[in-house]
């Protein structure tokens, strides 16, 4: 149960004045030790605690109380993730508890059934060997049962995570005949997520459809950012920049048209660094 692992972890500090909605300070050596010892990260990760960053946020739950959580990203990003979450939490989008994947055991399927948001989590790609853009910081899960991963295998056969997701949240619509509005959903904040840089989402794919998923990419980029520190925060507000100014360019009369077509792009463009050989 959620409770029971969260009984272990060390809680983090609340840095939140009353009056501010997120901030951001280093992984303390403490927190890195409880992440490895709850399978967070270990040596074999593509970053390491030195690049990470946790950003405390403030968040509606789905009472409408605000309560207070922490995110954990790559740390050349968690000024946009600091931006994201205070706009969340303005616009009011309830998630059920923002918690680092620690607090779960690493386990990506626990964090899931617990409705939970969050960032890092060292692990591969679902379904995959490759490191997933959460083990570098650059991708953020929002309200798994409002926002369910939705697998097909190669026999057609569809697979929902988390389970409690499939009667309730396959259907995308917000407004329903007879049926209360929907909160929570990811469709409702892409843009805020594109505007600061986590410009590919889940729900774009074809299969596996990720709508809770939201990442920088491409995987170019992802690399970059993780190799070369003293650059990754100018190169990735160049990225934000160049989709931005897309944005404002467009003569696309319907906005989701516009969005994609940036989207496609500026990540097409960012897509061809390569490290050098020296």
């Amino acid at each position: 149960m959620p409770g029971k692992i969260l009984s272990s972890i060390v809680v983090l500090p609340l840095l939140l004045s009353t009056s501010a909605l997120a901030s951001v300070e280093p992984i303390t050596p403490q927190q890195c030790k409880v992440m490895r010892e709850k399978g967070a990260i270990s040596n074999e990760s593509p970053i390491q605690c030195d690049r990470l960053s946790t950003v405390h946020v403030r968040h509606y739950d789905f009472n409408g109380e605000v309560k207070q959580g922490a995110v954990v990203v790559m740390n050349s990003v968690a000024h946009r993730v600091e931006r994201i979450f205070e706009a969340l939490y303005q616009r009011k989008v309830p998630m059920q508890s923002v918690l680092p994947i620690e607090h779960f055991n690493g386990s990506d399927k626990a964090s899931m059934t617990a409705n939970n948001t969050s960032g890092f989590n060292a692990r591969p790609m679902t379904g995959g060997t490759e490191w997933s853009k959460h083990a570098f910081g650059l991708a953020i899960d929002i309200n798994p049962v409002q926002n369910p991963f939705i697998d097909i295998d190669d026999h057609n056969r569809v697979s929902v995570q988390p389970e409690q997701s499939t009667k309730q949240y396959l259907n995308r619509y917000t407004y329903r005949a007879g049926k209360p509005v929907r909160r929570g959903m990811a469709e409702d904040v892409i843009d805020i997520f594109a505007e600061n840089g986590f410009l590919t989402w889940g729900g774009y794919w074809n299969y596996p459809i990720d709508s809770q998923h939201f990442e920088v990419g491409p995987r170019a980029l992802v690399n970059r950012l993780a190799a070369e520190p003293g650059k990754a925060r100018g190169v990735f507000e160049k990225y934000i920049a160049d989709y931005l100014t897309c944005m404002k360019a467009s003569t696309q009369a319907v906005h989701e048209q516009a969005r994609a077509i940036c989207v496609q792009k500026v990540t097409k463009k960012f897509s061809n660094w390569a490290p050098s050989r020296k």
